[in-house]
């Protein structure tokens, strides 16, 4: 028996573990290297100064609020503000960096951040921001004034809608690019100009990413809220003009079944965030149609962060990837039956999906990874996946041939695991450390479709597996009593990982 073929008998039936927990947790903990799959990198932001980019700018009197975006090495991390504002901190286990800008300040400070992973690996970042009132932009749906009514987009004299922000009609015309827009609370419809619409409905908003102002971002302690279909403006909204530096953050989106079936269709040209929004109402769907709330249409951008979103209600997919590299999505929560919450599909490399909660019923995959063309480089880790059908699928990989390599560790899986088309010229497809709980005939609970399962590609070991009836979860997705001491070592639950000394500069808080 060669090494292959011993790991691949390391996966742990259920009534070994209930025979000798103890036993088996020894040989386990020895055996699972929760080594890195990938180098430990940060995403966003990136070293130096972007004047186009959200976390170089702040804006005297209010709150800079931004997240360290990170991936590879061995998660969890652990963050350390060494360089910075006296007053500016850094959330220990989640890095976000915030700092109550002074009213009267203005000019750049010099921030560092030092991200260490669980095996001691050391990344940092260093980036400049320029404290400054130029460049930023405010609408106001409640207290504002329309250009032509003599708003002029400052703090003090908003703007009212969202035609303000975009320049009237015209896609092609320049109006305050790379300019940085607050949204105050308030309910806008998407009165920008139109284009592209049906004869049965729906028009789309096309927002040239080089024309138009392309940072969006909530008021802080403020929600606002965008209507798709209200007022007989039907639409979705397409960033275009391969879109660089997009942010938008802490939105409520609601899709309100406009019939064109999208909600943002980004180019993504790279540097993008989409952070703490809340996504809903995407309820007709067209065929063949890309139907999402978020789609990365294309673009081979680098350096984007889905990160700390909510969603619910979409006949389709949440997040839809194409063309899209280096992307980490990241504890976003995906309730109710989506049929397709996370979609990596199309020539997708280096994608970090971590983190993320989908509870839901769904028989297409919770995350589906359809690699149409060479993607590869995938690292699945630390979700914890709920599908509430005996025959709803919490993963499926569907691979090109070839295609790269895709890591599946540390999650929780209730619901069916589907290897679909492996083969040798494809993977190596790596399912380690999971906790995988559903009714097939597997003795790993592993189901292959198409393909070559004997294939020496796909490596399955040390997961802890089980039926529905088992009980190794209580209600709320954690580890029961019998099997605690799996607890930091199998599934989505962290544990015992190294913690290191509470940095100096760092607050303790998720």
């Amino acid at each position: 028996m060669n090494d292959l073929e011993k790991l691949k008998m390391n996966t742990l039936s259920l009534k070994a573990v209930r025979i000798a927990t103890l036993v088996v947790y020894t040989v386990l903990f020895a055996l699972s290297a929760n080594a890195a799959n990938m180098p430990l990198e940060i995403y966003q932001p990136l070293d130096g100064y972007n004047a186009k980019n959200r976390y170089y700018h702040a804006y005297p009197g209010l709150e800079y609020n931004v997240q360290v975006a990170v991936v590879g090495g061995t998660y969890p991390y652990f963050y350390t503000l060494t360089d910075g504002p006296s007053a500016m901190e850094v959330s220990r286990i989640g890095g976000v960096v915030k700092w109550q800008v002074p009213v009267s300040m203005s000019g750049t400070q010099d921030i560092t951040v030092e991200v260490t992973d669980s095996e001691g690996a050391v990344v940092s970042v260093s980036w400049q921001i320029e404290v400054t009132k130029d460049g930023f932009l405010f609408v106001d749906a409640v207290n504002g004034r329309t250009i032509e009514n003599g708003g002029t987009g400052t703090l003090d004299n908003p703007w009212k809608t969202m035609r303000d922000v975009f320049g009237g009609d015209g896609k092609f015309d320049t109006h305050y690019p790379n300019s940085f827009v607050y949204w105050r609370e308030g309910n806008y419809k998407l009165d920008a100009g139109f284009e592209d619409c049906h004869t049965d409905g729906g028009c789309r908003v096309p927002w040239y990413g080089s024309r138009k102002p392309i940072v969006w971002m909530a008021y802080p302690g403020e929600t606002p809220l965008l209507n798709f279909n209200t007022e007989g403006r039907n639409a979705y909204i397409l960033f275009s003009n391969t879109t660089q530096n997009l942010y938008i953050e802490g939105f409520e989106f609601n899709f309100n079944s406009n019939q064109r079936g999208i909600g943002l269709s980004i180019t993504n040209g790279g540097n993008t965030t989409i952070r703490n929004n809340l996504f809903y109402g995407l309820n007709n769907c067209q065929g063949g149609g890309n139907n999402s709330h978020v789609f990365f249409n294309g673009g081979n951008g680098q350096y984007t962060a889905v990160v700390g979103n909510r969603a619910y209600e979409s006949c389709g997919y949440w997040l839809l990837g194409y063309d899209s590299h280096k992307t980490l999505v990241a504890n976003n929560e995906i309730l109710s039956d989506i049929p397709l919450p996370i979609g990596p599909k199309t020539n997708i490399q280096n994608w970090t999906i971590r983190g993320n909660t989908i509870k839901g019923s769904t028989r297409l995959g919770a995350i589906w990874n359809q690699e149409y063309e060479y993607s590869g480089n995938i690292e699945i880790n630390h979700n914890y996946i709920e599908m509430s059908g005996d025959d709803d699928v919490a993963l499926k990989l569907l691979s090109s041939d070839p295609g790269g390599a895709i890591y599946v560790n540390r999650n929780t899986f209730i619901g069916h695991v589907i290897m679909q088309s492996a083969r040798d010229s494809n993977g190596p497809w790596v399912l380690e450390n999971n906790i995988i709980i559903n009714d097939s005939n597997s003795p790993d609970k592993i189901t292959f479709e198409g393909g070559d399962s004997s294939t020496d590609t796909v490596v399955i070991e040390n997961n802890l597996v089980g039926d529905r009836s088992d009980n190794l979860l209580t209600g709320e997705g954690a580890l029961t009593e019998t099997y605690k001491d799996f607890l930091g070592v199998m599934g989505h639950q962290l544990g015992n990982e190294p913690k290191g000394p509470v940095p100096v500069r760092a607050v303790v808080e998720e």
